[in-house]
Order: structure tokens, then sequence, then C-alpha cells
């Protein structure tokens, strides 16, 4: 099982559309309802761009199963940061987040990017437990660009050791 990453353009914002309506309670919690509409994820792909992300389908063969943004320099605090990483509600508690996450992880290493911090939603409890699982570790709360209240964590990305 592996996985590889596709630039994400507009003729796939179907697929991401299904892939981020999978996950209603995240919607819910970000969003403040289930569903997204087609119009709401442009939006967040026109503010992505411009801060300078860049989105990615994660895709197993030719299936895509999650989405993942990576913002190599946030402005305001000069770091790395991980904008968006989501797995399709179906393929959630099967390994294929920590697949995709090692994958991501081995990708900023090839670009030199050795540091990186993502915002999680304080309420969003699983998301706390997933990157803990992945090492990263507690920085500080702050309030995002919608108002939601986030935990930031930050993680010093390992260069694997070759044996």
């Amino acid at each position: 099982m592996s996985v590889t990453f596709i630039r994400s353009t507009p003729e796939q914002l179907t697929e991401e559309l299904a892939i981020i309506n999978s996950n209603p309670d995240y919607n819910l919690l970000s969003h403040g309802k289930a569903v997204l509409t087609a119009g709401e994820l442009q939006e967040e792909h026109l503010q992505a761009q411009q801060l300078g992300a860049e989105r990615k389908l994660i895709m197993q063969d030719d299936t895509p199963i999650g989405i993942v943004e990576l913002l190599p320099l946030y402005p305001q605090d000069g770091y790395p940061w991980l904008g968006l990483f989501m797995i399709n509600g179906s393929k959630r508690r099967s390994g294929y987040g920590v697949l995709a996450w090692q994958a991501v992880e081995q990708m900023l290493l090839q670009r030199g990017i050795h540091e990186l911090r993502l915002a999680v939603i304080a309420e969003n409890e699983p998301a706390h437990a997933f990157w803990k699982k992945q090492q990263f570790h507690y920085v500080k709360p702050s309030v995002n660009h919608t108002g939601l209240n986030v935990i930031i964590y930050e993680k010093q990305l390992d260069i694997p050791i070759l044996s």
C-alpha cells in the first residue's frame, strides 16, 4: 500500500468535494455545517493560493483518497505550515492517514523542510490524537483566520536513518 501526490487543479474539484464532504464532523467544527458547496471549496482554494499554498490530492493507485495543503512559508511567523490534511472518511482508521502523513513528511524532507507547524481546531479530539501520535508537540493556543479556537502544534522532521 503506497500513496502518491498530484497537484490539485479545478478539474479535481468534484473529487476534493467528495473527500471533504465524507468528513461531516470536521465540516461542522470548521464551517458550522456538515456539507460544503463547490463555491465554498473554490473560495478556500483562492485563499490558499493567495498565501502561496500548494494543494495536492493524495492518491492510492488512481484513486484520490485525501487532500494535503502545504504552505512552505507562512508570512506571519516564517514557518512552513500544513494547512489541510484530510483522508476520505471511508478510509479513516485503516492506516491511510499514517501512510499518507509519512509520504508527506518524506516529500518535505526532500524539499529541505525540517520543521512544520499545523493548527487543530480545539474541539477536534480525533485530530489532536492523530497528530500527537505523529510526534507533533504543543506550541500554544491561538485563533485562526476564521475566528476558531485552535491549538498550534510543531514537529521537527526527522532525517531517516538508512540501514
